[in-house]
């Protein structure tokens, strides 16, 4: 017979999320981490109503909220001064807001959660595959002996190996744009911002995002800043474009941002971000199921990675209940609305942003600030930024 334990690879959001919430509950966790000591790394996030709904279930709301920063609007335009987006939360509902936060600060709160609990986390344990049966699953490693288990979930990114081995029929494939980005104290008189994105056609996009402290520091507030590339031109950036050149590109199309580049002094504090569009058609095999990124990979374009990270470990230990096989199979009928919206909004909306195209950007600058202008369609684009929507015309999350 299996061990009670349920295995969970990954300590990211998805996996630490799920680890928590289903200890919470009382359920036997082994969380499996391939680095040997993990350090948060990562852009830093945007946590929507429903991903701070979540943290509030946790109990880790208020902490966060004393990290971050709450971002209240969403505004990009382009050199021309032609608004494209402008969105405010307070539009979608009088209390809601955005919370810019540092992934560190976030993965410190549900790393010291684990460790409260109890979980039995073991870092340094390089998951290689698995074999399931009607009892249990195996889990195979690259420098230890095999582990038994009653099921296994995996949370370990888009571009997770280990997701190959379920029966389910899916796709992984690597957009064509990623970007590089740090995040920087904002400088001596630096304007307080919200959250604000320059385009130039589709092919040049830089993000600003406050992100408030890390967890300790007491020091400046920290900037988010993005800068979008292709994937071709990641690799050796620093060495084929140089950090001037960069930062001169930055400059060109947002001198705005120049105050802020003068913290940016050296190329490796740039981090490049790749992405992919996973598609599952569906998330659970038996005994193994996937979530977070591992499940629904997506452009950042929607700002829903770390939100759908924590629903997903939200709604499992909700239906945790009974029989694992049985367990999976109704945490995606749950999921099913939620994650196949975003999914096609994100495929359908990442080339008017970061691409070489000329049509869709063209018809993103002419139609969508016009479009935020009318109540409905106003709505409809912040309740899809909330996280909440659950179709096209209609249908919202219930947590």
């Amino acid at each position: 017979m299996p061990e009670p334990t349920i295995a969970i690879v990954g300590a990211g959001v998805a996996g630490a999320a799920a680890a928590i919430r289903l200890a919470e509950r009382g359920i036997a966790v082994t969380l499996y981490e391939a680095v040997a000591e993990p350090k948060p790394i990562g852009a830093g996030l945007l946590l929507q109503p429903t991903g701070q709904r979540v943290l509030a279930a946790m109990g880790l709301l208020d902490d966060a909220l004393a990290l971050g920063t709450r971002v209240d609007r969403l505004f990009g335009d382009t050199p021309t001064g032609r608004a494209v987006l402008d969105m405010s939360y307070r539009r979608f509902h009088a209390e809601a807001y955005g919370l810019g936060l540092q992934r560190g600060a976030l993965m410190g709160l549900l790393w010291r959660r684990l460790r409260e609990l109890g979980v039995d986390w073991q870092c340094g344990a390089s998951a290689q595959g698995f074999e399931q049966d009607a009892n249990g699953v195996t889990l195979r490693f690259a420098d230890r002996a095999p582990a038994r288990h009653a099921a296994l979930i995996l949370a370990n990114g888009s571009f997770s190996r280990l997701r190959e081995g379920m029966r389910v029929a899916q796709h992984a494939h690597p957009f064509p744009w990623g970007a590089v980005w740090t995040v920087l104290p904002a400088p001596q008189g630096f304007p307080q911002i919200e959250l604000r994105q320059r385009f130039r056609s589709a092919s040049q996009m830089l993000g600003l995002m406050p992100v408030g402290k890390a967890a300790g520091d007491d020091t400046r507030r920290g900037i988010n800043l993005f800068w979008s590339l292709p994937v071709a031109e990641l690799d050796g950036w620093a060495g084929r474009i140089g950090l001037d050149r960069l930062k001169a590109q930055m400059a060109a199309l947002f001198p705005e941002v120049t105050p802020l580049l003068t913290e940016l002094t050296d190329a490796t504090q740039l981090r490049e971000a790749r992405y992919a569009d996973v598609w599952m058609a569906r998330w659970h095999d038996g005994r193994v199921l996937a979530i977070g990124d591992c499940a629904h990979g997506m452009s950042p374009q929607l700002g829903q990675g770390a939100n759908m990270a924590l629903i997903d470990a939200h709604e499992l230990a909700a239906e945790a209940d009974g029989d694992w096989p049985q367990v999976f199979e109704r945490y995606t009928r749950r999921r099913r609305a939620h994650l196949r919206f975003y999914g096609q909004a994100s495929k359908r909306l990442t080339p008017m942003f970061q691409s070489h195209a000329v049509v869709a950007p063209w018809l993103r600058d002419r139609f969508f600030g016009w479009g935020g202008r009318l109540p409905y369609i106003h709505q409809q684009s912040i309740a899809t930024l909330a996280g909440v929507k659950t179709g096209w015309l209609w249908g919202r999350l219930k947590l």
